[in-house]
């Protein structure tokens, strides 16, 4: 076997040619998705989200950091929560947080009555206003919300919280 050196030349050039393409491809990757991929696209792809659910916490930003230990879950949900008497249609700013591994779904009920209920809110994913499913008279409501965490890869349940109390309004 006789050393070759342009043969070596040219595998090192096109090596660093190679280098240098993926590089590109990189950058642009992250100018186009700003360094982030939206996490509805990027953890369970075989889960389908709640309709209303939107990517990112309540304030547009993407959670990278430490996670939550299996079994525990954070979550967010507004305090008071005003409804319109015709559509039901209210600002809930409910948040499975991105340091949950787990999926969230939320029930609310009035007088042990469910009068809302999502499908799965992915980690990382919110529902800023939704529609309410059973809509109450006008008037104000002491409410009951209910995290329920699932994992990801069976849909069992893992467990629910205590209820947090709420507030509902329904204006006319």
């Amino acid at each position: 076997m006789t050393y070759n050196r342009e043969n070596n030349i040219k595998s090192f050039a096109a090596a660093i040619i190679l280098v240098i393409v993926i590089a590109a491809f990189a950058a642009a990757g992250f100018l186009i998705f700003g360094g982030e991929v939206p996490a509805e696209e990027d953890s369970f792809p075989w889960i389908t989200s709640d309709h209303a659910a939107k990517g990112g916490m309540l304030d547009g930003t993407f959670y990278d950091g430490e996670k939550n230990p299996e079994g525990k879950l954070s979550y967010k949900i507004a305090g008071e929560i005003t409804v319109d008497a015709d559509e039901g249609k209210g600002d809930f700013k409910i948040e499975n947080s991105g340091k949950n591994t787990c999926l969230m779904k939320v029930k609310i009920t009035v007088d042990d009555e469910v009068i809302y209920q999502t499908g799965y809110l992915k980690p990382n994913q919110h529902i800023a206003e939704d529609f309410l499913d059973k809509i109450p008279e006008v008037g104000t409501y002491e409410a009951k919300a209910y995290f329920e965490g699932f994992d990801p890869n069976t849909e069992e349940s893992i467990g629910s919280s205590e209820p947090t109390e709420i507030i509902i309004t329904v204006l006319q």
